[in-house]
């Protein structure tokens, strides 16, 4: 069987591989494919994401945005919200916590 890695490196020709297939599939298709192929895949991706204020790495998150077009906006905000949010606002909050001073070193 082909398989599309969605989270993978080669996330633009995935986009371009099933890009085509919303104009076949009706709404709730479509969704139901990202539901089951995609998103889960993209999350897989988003566990490896840590905010890192000092050396941050956002290609987990550039391959959940390279989706954006395709995924309805439902999807992408559930998406970003359980697998990207909690952790910004966590190390927003541990960063906010600590004396002013080391906040700008």
């Amino acid at each position: 069987a082909f398989r599309v890695n969605p989270g993978g490196g080669a996330c633009g020709a995935a986009v371009a591989l099933l890009s085509p297939w919303r104009e076949v599939l009706d709404a709730a298709s479509w969704r139901g494919l990202l539901a089951r192929g995609v998103l889960p895949k993209l999350a897989e991706g988003m566990a490896a994401f840590r905010v890192n204020p000092a050396d941050q790495k956002l290609g987990p998150v550039r391959r959940v945005l390279a989706w954006a077009g395709l995924l309805g906006l439902e999807q992408l905000a559930a998406l970003l919200l359980r697998t990207f949010f909690p952790r910004w606002l966590a190390a927003l909050a541990e960063w906010l916590g600590q004396a002013p001073d080391r906040l700008m070193s």
